[in-house]
């Protein structure tokens, strides 16, 4: 939620007011500057902290400066962050102590990124801009873990020295380096049986719309992502409860008879909530296009949304239109929780395949680098998939509403007897009462970008390869350049899940990594 470049020799320096945010010394910290956030900055003889909250309805907008902020002060807001039910971040600097520490809420809609190096430490939601032009060292556990496409969420990334700040943690940064203080893990208490008489689906609705009715949305600022899915679904009808008639709606249209059920589901929620619809023909955005931002070094990493091609013309449009805030539904998938002996016949999630591309010790390596962050109310994917997205929104002036990434909502649904959480039974009952349809009930497909991203690799075959072959990736010994060459040079439309999954993971971690001048 913020860009700052602080150097710890600065730290003791008096604290000045800059538009956008405040300087200390030569150093600056930016906030972001947005309608639905508000800021809470304390100058404290010791300690400087800024709060940057995802506002209530009725909370003030702009920033709030407490000069003399005592030290019991500033620890009565950090404290009261336990409970704020909505997005935040705390920068701390702890002028005595030298070091500085980025705490993150435990939705973490927006990450922020941090790289510390000689003598200064900077922080930045957009990490292609934190970056640069490079080079930068690869971290390569991580590096193939993400070609095996195993989960290494957590604050160290693939990019030497850079950091990120992850859900409920803290990242502590001193002159001696960069260490992270984790958040306590979450014991899942098991399912409950409704009580007689309860209408769940209306309480499950009812929940959703309250969580968006907290925050101040405006219909002719607001649009909703509507891909024609469940979790979108309700997200978008909650919003239009809330707003009224008049919001935009938009999404990716896709072909063939996924397209048309899509759109006639689309058609449906359109009338529904009353939006004005705006929808892109997902073939026109197929990735990898020579106009796409993968072909530049840093500007989409491997874990960002698979087809940001498509999103930024939409968020551009959004943006032209007037639009600054976005409602989504990502995160929905997650919140269905399974506990052992609900999912299987053991409940144990079992070992992802070997990867094509990977040699037996290189899949091990893969397999020892994979995730053990605590557990929460929320799955990691959750946030993983709203990070995938929140930078290029950021980019357009967009701020991201995920109404899904809600411990109170998490909770609840966990608790849910399994006939509800099994196949995300209580949404599409939900969805069908709303509506007065049953299509999500008895018709739903979903949706998948898949032939889209299919036809990008096979049409930008000539400059995927020349890639491969001049990428860091490809001379690393537990990594099977030839096997990739040879998927490469195949019938795309013919390869077996498991190698084009690899494919493309190892093609996004290629255009990251990429040279700085340009291939042919």
């Amino acid at each position: 939620m913020l860009q700052a470049d602080l150097a710890f020799d600065d730290l003791a320096g008096p604290l000045g007011l800059i538009e956008g945010g405040f300087s200390i010394g030569r150093s600056r910290v930016l906030l972001v500057q947005h309608r639905m956030l508000r800021t809470v900055l304390l100058e404290g003889a010791e300690r400087i902290v800024a709060i940057v909250l995802e506002r209530f309805a009725d909370d003030p907008e702009g920033l709030e400066h407490v000069v003399g902020a005592t030290e019991g002060l500033i620890q009565e807001h950090l404290d009261g962050l336990e409970d704020y039910p909505l997005d935040f971040a705390a920068l701390t600097i702890d002028r005595r102590r030298r070091a500085i520490r980025y705490t993150a809420s435990p939705t973490i809609s927006i990450p922020v990124y941090c790289l510390a190096t000689g003598g200064r430490a900077r922080f930045d939601w957009d990490y292609a801009r934190l970056l640069g032009i490079g080079p930068h060292e690869i971290v390569w556990d991580y590096a193939l873990a993400l070609i095996a496409g195993i989960s290494t969420y957590g604050p160290a990334t693939m990019v030497s020295g850079l950091h990120r700040a992850t859900a409920g943690a803290t990242l502590v940064v001193t002159p001696a380096g960069v260490d992270a203080v984790l958040p306590e893990p979450v014991r899942h208490d098991g399912p409950r049986e409704m009580p007689p008489g309860v209408d769940v689906e209306a309480l499950f609705r009812e929940t959703v719309i309250s969580i968006l009715d907290a925050r101040p949305l405006d219909s002719r600022r607001t649009a909703v992502e509507l891909s024609g899915g469940m979790d979108s679904a309700l997200t978008a009808l909650a919003t239009a409860h809330v707003t009224g008639d008049g919001a935009m709606s938009m999404g990716a249209q896709f072909d063939g008879a996924m397209g048309e059920a899509q759109r006639a589901r689309r058609l449906l929620l359109c009338r529904a909530g009353g939006f004005a619809d705006l929808s892109l023909p997902a073939g026109r955005y197929a990735p990898f296009a020579p106009r796409s931002l993968r072909r530049r070094r840093y500007q989409v990493s491997p874990e960002d949304e698979n087809y940001p091609e498509i999103f930024e013309a939409a968020f551009h449009l959004l943006r032209s239109a007037g639009i600054d805030t976005l409602v989504s539904g990502f995160g929905g998938d997650e919140l269905y929780f399974a506990y052992q002996g609900e999912a299987g016949e053991d409940g144990v999630a079992a070992e992802p395949p070997s990867c094509p591309f990977l040699s037996a010790r290189g899949m091990a390596t893969a397999l020892s680098t994979r995730s053990t962050y605590p557990s929460a109310w929320l799955q990691q994917t959750s946030w993983q998939s709203a990070a995938s997205q929140s930078q290029r929104l950021l980019r357009y002036g967009l701020w991201p509403v995920y109404p899904y990434l809600n411990v109170a909502l998490a909770r609840f649904v966990s608790r849910l007897p399994a006939a509800l959480r099994r196949d995300r039974r209580i949404l599409r009952r939900t969805l069908t009462q709303w509506l007065g349809d049953p299509v999500f009930e008895t018709g739903y497909v979903k949706e998948s970008f898949d032939p889209v991203a299919r036809r990008g690799i096979a049409e930008n075959r000539a400059y995927l390869r020349q890639l491969v072959e001049q990428s860091p990736l490809s001379r690393h010994r537990e990594i099977d350049t030839a096997a990739i060459l040879a998927a490469l040079d195949s019938d795309i439309d013919r390869l077996d899940r498991a190698t084009y999954n690899a494919l493309f993971r190892f093609l996004k971690i290629a255009c990251f990594f990429q040279s700085d001048r340009p291939l042919d």
